[in-house]
């Protein structure tokens, strides 16, 4: 397996949201990269380790709230390296082959976002690990139990010599949680996207087939426009699915969207879609589909017309507002 670094990432943010463009499509930043903390794991033991302070230029004012978590001043930032240098110095270090590992999965699309601000090649590293899930593989959670890093090297009883929140310490202390498993085999284990789409669209207790896969895409609405995506086959004979009379989709959450089709020999079929976004810059989509029993078939014609209600709602509301804003103008136009 590729070399593991084991890393940890504190940010920026601003009091205001910013966008940047990539390939075409507005992205939304989620945040400025201020502090790189690594530790390079070779033979179950931790080798060698590395730090760097970044001076933020589009966030350059510390947020009250990063201040507080990290520790960090004003006056540490002033003293940082400029972004493309620090993540050069950090991407020379690890090497071109590297995996690199992150307690969840919040820091690589950072990371990934922050080398396209710096004009860095935004496809390393191309091996990447949440390492809560494979810590999980192997010492399950039990209920009620943190899986903060604090929580859990206070479960382990690893020792506590430096401050959390530091992206050093939180690194080292990441690599001392993950060696006491067999990360080796944990590693190897490890779902890759498709797998984990898969298990998310398709769980044991639902009769969903059909999956399908669409990686790649920089607009993480594709899926309300394309034909490709939206279209699906009967599961029992492939023969294509009429859509929704009107074409409605419904929202389960931030990241799934579900129609009812229909097949003339079968009878009703509920399309699920799921989308991922792993890498903070591209989207994964999936689908499948599940014949639609009684039950089924009655709780979508029930939440659709919910959702058409509040759709119908909403629109009159914008309409009215609409108008009054047009009814305000001309009377201050006439004074």
């Amino acid at each position: 397996m590729p070399q593991l670094i084991v890393f940890d990432m504190e940010w920026n943010m601003g009091y205001a949201p910013r966008t940047f463009r990539y390939q075409g499509a507005e992205q939304t930043l989620r945040g400025e990269i201020i502090q790189i903390g690594a530790a390079r794991v070779e033979a179950g033991r931790i080798t060698d380790t590395f730090t760097v302070l970044i001076r933020p230029k589009i966030f350059p004012k510390l947020h009250h709230h990063v201040a507080k978590v990290t520790g960090l001043t004003q006056k540490d930032l002033a003293a940082g390296v400029p972004l493309a240098e620090g993540l050069r110095r950090f991407m020379d270090w690890c090497g071109p082959d590297a995996a690199l590992g992150e307690w969840g999965q919040d820091d690589v699309p950072v990371l990934k976002q922050n080398l396209v601000l710096a004009g860095l090649d935004e496809s390393w590293p191309r091996t990447w690990y949440d390492l809560q899930r494979a810590f999980l593989s192997q010492r399950p959670r039990a209920e009620g139990e943190s899986m903060t890093l604090e929580s859990v090297v206070e479960r382990l009883g690893l020792e506590k010599d430096e401050a959390f929140h530091d992206a050093l310490a939180d690194a080292v202390y990441t690599a001392r949680v993950c060696l006491t498993i067999d990360l080796d085999k944990a590693l190897a284990e490890y779902p890759g996207e498709e797998r984990q789409l898969e298990e998310l669209l398709c769980p044991p207790d639902k009769k969903r087939s059909g999956f399908t896969l669409w990686r790649g895409y920089v607009d993480g609405e594709a899926w309300l426009t394309s034909e490709e995506m939206r279209r699906a086959a009967c599961p029992v004979c492939g023969a294509p699915l009429a859509p929704d009379p009107e074409d409605w989709w419904l929202r389960k959450g931030n990241n799934s969207l579900c129609s009812m089709g229909s097949c003339p020999a079968h009878g009703p079929v509920m399309i699920w879609l799921r989308r991922m976004r792993s890498d903070g810059l591209h989207h994964t989509f999936a689908r499948a589909t599940e014949p639609a029993d009684e039950a089924l078939t009655a709780r979508w014609q029930k939440e659709k017309k919910a959702a058409l209600a509040r759709a119908k709602r909403r629109a009159e509301r914008e309409a009215a507002e609409a108008a009054a804003a047009a009814a305000e103008r001309v009377k201050n136009a006439g004074r």
